[in-house]
């Protein structure tokens, strides 16, 4: 998956409505307000739904190499890729891509997952995911 969304290149434009003062926008589920009534009001809104990637867990959790391994077998498997769901694209301060997504994480002793929700992973930790 590119580091970048495909649509970071979008920008808002400034009070005046020209576009050489561009700010990069975010992108994802949040409600966009289209065709405004004559009152004002907006009168319809799209959302984008989210979607699928693969979250790598090992990019998640990077391991001290110095640091003495203990193991727990009631803990979280920290290993391989997850289902996820990726509803924005966030940048960071220095370049990079953060996305927003939800994914659910096993314990190693077979419990229910740990379900987690609007968590920020780095762009590297993610690929799509084909759903049929």
């Amino acid at each position: 998956m590119s580091r970048r969304p495909a649509y970071d290149s979008n920008v808002r434009s400034n009070h005046r409505g020209s576009r050489d003062a561009a700010v990069p926008c975010t992108e994802g589920t949040e409600p966009q307000l289209q065709f405004p009534g004559e009152g004002g009001y907006y009168q319809q809104t799209v959302t984008e739904p989210a979607s699928p990637v693969w979250v790598r867990l090992d990019c998640l959790c990077l391991r001290d190499p110095g640091a003495p391994r203990r193991v727990s077998g009631s803990g979280l498997d920290m290993t391989g890729e997850r289902p996820g769901r990726l509803t924005h694209w966030v940048p960071a301060h220095s370049g990079e891509w953060l996305a927003r997504v939800n994914f659910s994480v096993p314990y190693a002793d077979g419990r229910a997952p740990l379900h987690l929700t609007d968590q920020l992973v780095p762009g590297y930790a993610l690929r799509p995911r084909q759903t049929k």
